[in-house]
């Protein structure tokens, strides 16, 4: 739809285009002998910005173009009351001037955002103590001031039919490989969705395993930790709206780093990394693994720890597996209750809650002592991953694990491990292996443990960057 000479047939065709919305609203400057109809949404605007960079500056110059006369940086032109209604909701002022055919844009958007603040889910002991927030351009400035270099690459799209959410591609061009760009590229500009509800959408509509409980986009709040990944070669994609921001291609053993493990001692990083493994090996296996020596070889545990548990389960009216389902969930229970309440609440609510239920189902001789301690200690270990995604889908796993081991004892429990090795040799992320890129070449020095950063001289195998060495030595 063309502009009209006469901003009263515009008004009326840009109040179509936006529905009648209340919130809508013009008013009329006359300067001299030129007279403008600005036009806006006064609930996207900032009046200051309107009174200081448009109306003043046309009062005092007179005689000048609106190009030279506003001190606006965001200035465009059109012809077209469809890009004016989309410039409208931007938070843009329409200006026109009685009897041109064209329209000026000016951004004059109402900014309203929260400070950046401390990392809320991923906080560690030394380190940046700034994280993402929903605004894209703040988030966009934090990683331009993290990486201070023109390599630095940021592209946008525009993402919903609907929402038109804005989606901005960060990437290192000296560092990222062409393939798994122009893979990324491909499968988001093949989405075609209402709107975006990032960054859960995203992660389910470029993933490649789509019925996987592993997630296979690493999810971070913190500009330093994505930072790593872009100087590895790997792509981030940020959102408007969201305060988290989305990493590819990653391997299965990505979930398990933490900023802290690069901020202290290799040694110490190198224990804390293997002891989230382990925990995590713990939290899918330990419930399975009692289900099955209680029900099937008790022979195999010493004769002291076979009298122990014995003696807790002489009364019990449920069988094993029925108790570690029943604890399992009552812990799933307290725990979605304890995050959907007010944190003051929801603490008291997690510990008193869990104090009660465990004591009271002892005493009652539903559930023996030891599977207490082992839900407990499961539940632990499970949180023990920096990776909310990873620690969630190891909870989610305890399931089969158990209820394969009741079936089959120690053979249903081997099995499990099996299908899960299988599935995880199985997927890819951007065309890349997830799982076994991670044990092979130097790669495997950041994997299992954290080396020496001396030792880390080449760049990890899954982001196939164009550039494989980090470190150059005098010797080489």
């Amino acid at each position: 739809m063309r502009v009209d000479p006469s901003p009263d047939i515009n008004e009326k065709a840009l109040r179509g285009l936006l529905f009648q919305s209340s919130d809508f609203k013009s008013s009329d400057l006359e300067v001299g002998e030129r007279c403008f109809r600005l036009f806006y949404l006064e609930t996207m605007i900032e009046p200051a910005a309107v009174q200081e960079h448009i109306i003043r500056p046309l009062l005092r110059h007179t005689d000048i173009t609106v190009r030279e006369a506003v001190s606006i940086l965001d200035y465009q032109e059109t012809d077209l009351l469809t890009i004016a209604s989309e410039a409208l909701v931007e938070g843009k002022t329409v200006l026109q001037i009685f009897g041109e055919e064209k329209l000026y844009l000016l951004k004059t958007e109402l900014s309203k955002e929260r400070t950046v603040n401390v990392p809320l889910n991923e906080r560690v002991l030394r380190g940046s103590n700034e994280a993402l927030i929903e605004n894209l351009q703040t988030n966009i400035n934090l990683m331009r001031k993290l990486i201070a270099t023109p390599d630095l690459a940021v592209k946008f799209y525009q993402l919903g039919r609907r929402s038109n959410t804005k989606v901005a591609v960060l990437y290192l061009h000296s560092l990222v490989n062409e393939v798994v760009l122009k893979e990324f590229e491909r499968r988001i500009g093949a989405i075609d969705i209402d709107y975006v509800e990032a960054p859960g959408f995203l992660q389910e509509l470029i993933q490649d395993r789509k019925f996987s409980l592993f997630p296979q986009i690493l999810v971070s709040e913190r500009p330093d930790r994505i930072r790593s990944y872009l100087m590895n070669g790997q792509i981030a994609i940020l959102t408007d709206g969201s305060p988290d921001g989305l990493i590819v291609p990653v391997s299965f053993w990505s979930f398990f780093q933490s900023p802290d493990d690069y901020q202290i001692n290799w040694l110490l990083g190198s224990t804390f990394r293997f002891l989230r493994i382990i925990c995590f090996i713990i939290a899918i296996t330990l419930p399975g693994a009692y289900v099955a020596l209680v029900t099937f070889d008790p022979r195999i545990l010493p004769y002291e720890i076979t009298l122990t548990l014995q003696s807790s389960m002489q009364y019990i009216a449920l069988p094993p597996v029925f108790e570690a389902l029943f604890m399992l969930g009552t812990l799933e229970i307290l725990r979605e209750s304890s995050v959907r309440l007010p944190s003051q609440i929801g603490q008291t609510i997690g510990v008193v809650g869990g104090i009660v239920i465990g004591t009271i189902v002892v005493q009652s001789n539903l559930i023996s002592n030891m599977m207490v301690i082992v839900v407990a200690f499961t539940g632990i270990a499970s949180f023990i991953v920096p990776s909310h995604e990873m620690s969630s889908a190891a909870r989610l796993l305890t399931y089969p694990f158990i209820i394969l081991s009741a079936l089959f004892g120690l053979l249903g429990l081997m099995l499990s491990f099996l299908l899960v090795l299988t599935h995880l040799a199985r997927i890819n992320t951007m065309g890349i292996p997830y799982f076994y890129s991670g044990l092979s070449g130097d790669t495997i020095k950041d994997t299992f443990f954290r080396a020496p950063l001396w030792s880390l001289k080449k760049r990890t195998q899954e982001s196939l960057a164009q550039d494989k060495t980090r470190i150059r030595t005098p010797r080489e």
